[in-house]
Formats: structure tokens, sequence, C-alpha cells
């Protein structure tokens, strides 16, 4: 008896077979945190700094306390498996970002 096993197959091509040739991966809504400085003028700042570089951000809460350093930011923004990496390491280099973390 001869036993098949499943061929491994890339999940590069899985995508290119779900989406099929010629059309862009899925964009899923992901929920990150991230921490910055500044308070409300550092939250405002950032939240115009992601509309301006295009995220789509269905989803942004924010807990800013008067004399606390730091703010806390939630928000879920619609991006590929492969936009993540690229999100999380142009969020922190924004100005007063202290950490980009997935929720």
């Amino acid at each position: 008896m001869t036993t098949l096993e499943p061929a491994r197959i890339a999940a590069a091509d899985v995508e290119r077979a779900v989406n099929g040739p010629g059309r862009r991966p899925s964009r899923l809504p992901r929920p990150w945190t991230i921490v910055t400085t500044g308070g409300m003028p550092g939250v405002m700042s950032l939240a115009s700094r992601l509309c301006e570089l295009g995220y789509r951000v269905p989803d942004f809460s924010v807990d800013v306390h008067e004399g606390v350093s730091c703010s806390s930011i939630s928000c879920t923004v619609a991006l590929t498996t492969d936009e993540q990496d690229a999100f999380a390491d142009g969020v922190r280099r924004l100005p007063g970002v202290l950490s980009v973390e997935p929720f």
C-alpha cells in the first residue's frame, strides 16, 4: 500500500492561488498597541501621520492622562500579511513613538 503525503506549498503560492493573478492581497483588520509621548498633541500628530501615510484605521482609541509621560493608543489598521512588519518599523521611526506591538 502506498501512502501519499500532501505536497508542501509555500505561503506566497497559497496567497497567489487564493487572490488570483494580478489581484492585490486582501487587507485584514489587525490590532496594534502604540505607546507614545507628548500627551494629546503627540497622539493627534500620530493619528494625522497615519492618515497621511495612507493607512486605513477603522478603530482608534486613546488613553491619555494629565501628568503621565506616556499615552497608549489601541488601533486597528487594515494591512496585508506582508505589510505588518513595514507598518511597525515605519511607525517606530515617527517622533515620540516608544513602542509598536501587535495587540
